[in-house]
């Protein structure tokens, strides 16, 4: 007898069964999970956003039949949704599957309320149906059984027939089993959840941590089914066995139970370095660092790390970077911040290193923290910054003399010794200046060389010195010092070298310079002053005196870039200055010419001055006069002029002039050479545009390369940064600073003009106060006009000389037996972007009982240091140690004394005890042996006091019967013994025989 079951229940991913579930991982590995079903043919759920998906019975009230007999029959009739006093008629379908005529009686349901026709024999063909008609009368409102038996030759059989109320039912699979999991992390499963009722039934869910039902609650109507989500996070790594119990029916007393089972493990991850390097540190139990060595500043390096899971379970896994660290200051990133290894396999992870600052030290950590328990992984990056090296093969062009009306042209060799690429420029206006440099702005690759073009085309005859700085991105400015002189038929000045430059800069560091050549030598001569060693002047020095004469000091190149005397501070005198610098015309529409702007010239020295402005014919900016005199200590006025030759057009340049001593006009007025003073440069920016009113500037097209912050200096030291502004339109594009700019920042040049596709280095400096984070705004105003404005955001702060400690600034030694030692781990960090130099200072008296590791040292920005702390009781009672640690900058010239430093006390505990060792055993007895035989016994060594002790072992071995020979050998054995607890050791007795 065999039964077919043709009642499944279709869902839109598979069928869902009353059989027994289980939960199967993802092809991917994932926590995922599929549900699948005992039977030949289980289907499974696939992934999805839906936490509820309805499913509705194929066919509604399909009859289970069998066959008995040769007879296809149903195992029973039933009755549902019936009312009181209506027959209710069903048919019972008899079919004949056998080869012959089938011969059936049938009798009658023994109860009043089941009937059917009158009993008769039934002769069936085969293949044939017929259906017997059954009829069904309810007289009350109760569950009716009853049975209609049939009879054949071979035997009887009988159809059950049920008539039932309406109830509620949910049936759900006795068990699931969830797919393993990793502590932490999370597992899911699926099952249906059928109403085989006649009810709409609503249903809770009760489930057991760590499990959880999704959806929690739901409402079934009759006949459909509902997918349900289980998801499995376990915090421990055991098995977990739990029922879930579904609450239904009238006042939800009515319940379905589902077993869960579930296993936990630890997940475990194994961090290691792809492609190790000499400098990286990959061993294990030690702490990992990723070195990406020297990377360009502005340029991304990238390395990679490997992560291995080892484990049969898939490992999640975050990776975080230090939170302390600003986030616009985090040179390495690590763009995955999650994700998961499956099981037994790799995965590499990138962690990207781009330095913004230059010639920096940049460490960092990152944490790789897989889910659960499982022990953290802390990688150490390590990065430097190296920017270009531009050099340039002479820092003077010497163009000698020059007859006025000629040209005079020099090379010089430009060398990138670094491999990364160099942008530059030079800051001169070539087209208005008697010095010109081609190119004037450039850019170099690394390990390159490039000539440049040098041109000295004076206008007046007289002495021509200017020194002009080579701004570059990224490194700190060159400075080329430009002379020549310029002779006319009636005029021939002093010849200017080279070494004038020398003596000049030695005769500014002693105030000489304020003097014309004509005082220096009447000076001289008089013997109010001498020479030195090198030729320079100086005053006398007295016989009591031994003060060596001032020198020129070496002047850092951002320092002498902004302090030139043309700001309000400076680090020498101005010996003839201009007001203002800085000029702006604004909208000077035609035909109507722009009113002057009055200029003051001011000479500071104590000689007559002649002044000659460089002017080219057809520039729209002149000064009148163009050639004046000027007193000493006199001041004279100017006027600049614009006339804009054309319409609807942007103009700014640079205006130069040269102020000389009149005494220098000719050579016969100089008696000494070390007297020769060279000419003086003043720089005239103005710029002004032509457009109409109501007529729209055209647009700047540009990029602006600008930091976020300014790098790390010490208290009371500047901070230096360089822009990159590159014009990437086909029109001219102008610059200028804009009004409501911070005045607490100083940019230079603060305008200009750019050709088409020409680029400009900014620099910028300010002076950082306080230890809390200062935004810096300033404004770029392009083409003149409010519309076109570029906001630029930098951040500074002062450095403070702190660290950060991780204890409460003590540390405690276990009890130490006096004689012996114990260490403690002590660790701090650097928080600031400094490097930080440190000292301990242990006095002397605690020397011999407490220990450092390391002493000194250095500890670079954002760098944790572990030391270890020795403590060496010398005899049996508690100690307390104060000892401080004193911190100040890094990298001071030897035998300088750092300006400013930082103290902490650091307070140790310790205790010295002693303590007893002592064996439980007096008497070992081996007891009777064979000669060569080896038995084994116990020894087991009692530690009776609070301290760990070190102990040595000594065993004599001696034969009573061999007196002549004394012992036989003597073992030791060497041990620790942890405090409270007792150690065994095996000793092993040999049993030698007497010798002949």
């Amino acid at each position: 007898m065999r039964t077919r079951d043709s009642g499944d229940c279709t869902t839109n991913s598979g069928s869902c069964l009353s059989a027994s579930t289980v939960a199967f991982p993802t092809i991917t590995g994932s926590s995922m999970a599929m549900s699948a079903y005992s039977s030949s043919n289980a289907s499974a759920f696939p992934a999805s956003s839906m936490d509820t998906q309805l499913c509705f019975p194929k066919k509604q009230d399909k009859v289970k039949k069998r066959v008995i007999w040769d007879i296809e029959v149903a195992e029973e009739l039933q009755w549902k949704g019936w009312v009181l006093g209506k027959e209710i008629t069903k048919n019972l379908v008899l079919k004949n599957l056998s080869l012959k005529i089938q011969k059936i009686k049938y009798r009658p349901p023994k109860t009043k309320f089941f009937f059917t026709v009158v009993p008769q024999p039934i002769f069936l063909s085969p293949g044939l149906t017929l259906s017997l008609p059954v009829i069904f009368r309810p007289l009350e409102k109760k569950e009716y059984v009853d049975q209609l038996w049939l009879e054949k030759a071979e035997g009887m059989f009988c159809v059950d027939l049920r008539a039932t109320l309406p109830c509620h039912s949910l049936i759900c699979p006795p068990s699931l089993q969830l797919p393993m999991c990793a502590m932490g992390d999370m597992a899911e499963a699926w099952f249906c959840l059928e109403n085989v009722g006649d009810l709409p039934t609503f249903f809770t869910w009760e489930s057991p941590s760590p499990f959880q039902m999704l959806p929690p609650m739901g409402l079934l109507e009759p006949g459909q089914a509902c997918r349900v989500k289980v998801t499995f996070q376990p915090p421990m790594a055991v098995i977990y066995e739990a029922q879930a119990t579904c609450w239904y029916g009238e006042g939800s007393k009515q319940k379905s139970s589902i077993q869960l089972q579930a296993v936990a493990k630890c997940a475990q991850l194994l961090v290691s370095i792809k492609q190790r390097r000499p400098e990286d540190q990959d061993a294990e139990g030690f702490q990992k660092v990723l070195h990406f060595g020297s990377v360009a500043v502005g340029c991304t390096a990238e390395r990679q790390i490997k992560l291995y899971n080892p484990s049969a379970v898939s490992a999640p896994f975050r990776i975080e970077v230090a939170p302390d660290m600003l986030v616009k200051d985090q040179a390495f990133s690590c763009p995955t911040a999650h994700g998961i290894v499956p099981p037994g396999e790799k995965k590499f992870v990138s962690v990207f290193f781009r330095p913004e600052t230059l010639d920096v030290r940049t460490m960092d950590y990152l944490s790789i923290v897989p889910s659960g328990c499982a022990s953290q992984t802390l990688l150490k990056v390590v990065g430097f910054s190296r920017g270009p090296a531009l050099w340039l093969q002479h820092h003077c062009v010497d163009f000698s003399w020059v007859n006025l009306g000629t040209r005079s042209e020099q090379s010089l060799r430009m060398e990138n010794k670094s491999d990364c690429t160099a942008y530059f420029h030079f800051d001169i206006d070539c087209q208005e200046s008697v010095f010109s440099i081609r190119p004037a702005f450039g850019t170099l690759v690394g390990k390159a060389c490039m000539t440049l073009c040098c041109v000295f085309q004076p206008t007046q005859p007289i002495i021509y010195w200017r020194r002009v700085a080579c701004l570059i991105h990224h490194q700190d400015p060159l400075f080329l010092d430009l002379i020549g002189t310029c002779h006319s038929e009636s005029t021939k000045p002093a010849i200017l070298r080279p070494q004038h430059l020398t003596w000049y800069r030695t005769h500014l560091v002693r105030g000489l310079t304020l003097y014309p050549p004509d005082i220096l030598g009447i000076m001289l001569r008089e013997r109010k002053l001498e020479q030195d060693k090198n030729g320079a002047l100086m005053l006398p020095i007295e016989d009591s005196e031994d003060i060596p004469a001032p020198q020129y000091p070496l002047i850092p190149p951002m320092t002498e870039y902004f302090f030139d005397g043309t700001n309000d501070v400076a680090i020498f005198p101005p010996p003839v200055s201009i007001e203002p610098v800085e000029v702006d015309f604004g909208a000077c529409p035609r035909p109507k010419d722009p009113s002057p702007i009055p200029l003051c010239l001011m000479n500071h020295t104590n000689g007559k001055i002649t002044v000659a402005w460089t002017c080219r014919a057809d520039c729209p900016f002149w000064v009148t006069p163009n050639t004046f005199d000027v007193p000493p200590l006199k001041s004279t006025a100017l006027r600049l002029h614009f006339q804009p030759p054309h319409p609807n057009g942007l103009y700014a340049v640079e205006l130069e002039a040269f102020a000389v001593y009149k005494v220098l006009q000719s050579y016969n007025n100089i008696e000494e050479d070390c007297t020769v003073c060279p000419s003086w440069c003043l720089t005239l920016r103005a710029q002004g545009h032509s457009y109409c009113p109501g007529l729209e500037h055209h647009i700047p097209q540009y990029t602006l390369h600008a930091p976020k912050l300014f790098p790390a200096v010490p208290p009371s030291e500047p901070s230096y940064r360089s822009l990159l502004l590159v014009n990437k339109g086909s029109m001219l594009l102008t610059y200028s600073l804009g009004p409501k700019s911070s005045l607490d920042i100083s940019l230079r040049p603060c305008s200009g003009l750019l050709g088409p596709g020409a680029h400009k280095v900014l620099l910028t400096y300010t002076y950082p106060k306080g230890s809390s984070w200062k935004q810096h705004i300033f404004y770029l105003q392009f083409n003149s006009c409010p519309q076109y404005l570029k906001e630029v955001t930098m951040q500074s702060r002062e450095e403070p000389l702190q660290l950060k400690l991780d204890t409460c600034k003590s540390v405690f030694f276990k009890p130490t037996w006096v004689g012996c030692s114990s260490t403690s781990l002590f660790t701090f960090r650097n928080p600031s972007r400094l490097p930080l130099e440190f000292e301990w200072r242990v006095s002397q008296q605690h020397r011999k009982m407490l220990a450092v590791q390391p002493a000194r040292g250095i500890i670079q920005p954002n760098e944790s240091l572990t030391l270890t702390w020795t403590f060496s009781p010398l005899e049996e009672t508690k100690y307390l140690f104060r000892v401080g640690m004193w911190v100040w900058e890094a990298g001071l010239p030897p035998n300088t004394k750092p300006s400013a430093t930082t103290h902490y006390m650091l307070r140790l505990v310790g205790m010295g005890i002693t303590s007893s060792l002592s064996a439980q055993e007096k008497e070992l007895d081996f007891g009777n042996m064979l000669v060569n035989g080896k038995q084994t016994r116990m020894l087991v060594l009692l530690n009776d006091g609070n301290c760990t002790l070190h102990y040595r072992l000594f065993l004599e071995q001696s034969n009573p019967m061999a007196v002549e020979n004394g012992p036989l050998g003597t073992q030791a054995w060497a041990g620790l013994g942890p405090r409270g607890r007792s150690e065994g050791h095996g000793l092993t007795g040999p049993l030698f025989g007497d010798r002949a």
